[in-house]
């Protein structure tokens, strides 16, 4: 499965960068010193970077994680958040705005794996089946998630517990998404 989601998002990247950079150029970010990024194409200017998602040489660990959750991660969370990063990816998944979540380096990938454990306690908390988010929505309790028992890509409302089933995996959802202008 991992294979088919590093497949699935490499196509999606390619989508971005061939829809973007050909409206556009490439893509702007504000630049911080003290938060560098392998995405990074060029120098600064005027406080603005170049960048284009990266795939990292080594795949992410996750086992630390998983074991301190004394949960097994699904295959596909793994592969979306462990070998690449990236800014949040403005797309659209049949009309729905969001952000594809990524790390923009090391130090997020931490601050993401801290954030991801404590959704995880929260919905352990509240008797929900686990989930882990992958994309963010206008409306900030709502969330675009994958189940991680079964795989599926969900529409998740934070405060009543609905869930919406949007595809049956994670390839099938990001072999979807669609483009949008930065």
């Amino acid at each position: 499965m991992s294979d088919q989601v590093l497949s699935a998002l490499k196509q999606f990247f390619l989508r971005w960068q061939r829809d973007g950079e050909g409206r556009r150029g490439l893509p702007l970010c504000d630049w911080e010193a003290d938060w560098r990024s392998p995405c990074e194409l060029d120098e600064p200017r005027e406080g603005r970077v170049a960048w284009r998602p990266f795939q990292r040489e080594q795949a992410v660990d996750f086992t630390a994680m998983a074991n301190a959750l004394e949960l097994t991660l699904h295959p596909s969370a793994i592969a979306l958040f462990g070998h690449w990063f990236s800014r949040p990816l403005p797309c659209s998944f049949k009309g729905l705005r969001i952000e594809l979540i990524l790390p923009w380096n090391d130090a997020d990938l931490d601050l993401l794996k801290e954030n991801l454990i404590g959704h995880l306690l929260m919905l352990r908390k509240l008797k929900r089946s686990p989930s882990l988010f992958i994309a963010t929505t206008r409306n900030e309790m709502t969330l675009v998630s994958l189940d991680n028992e079964s795989g599926q890509v969900w529409l998740e409302w934070l405060d009543s517990g609905q869930r919406l089933t949007l595809a049956p995996s994670l390839p099938a959802f990001l072999a979807r998404l669609e483009t949008l202008p930065q």
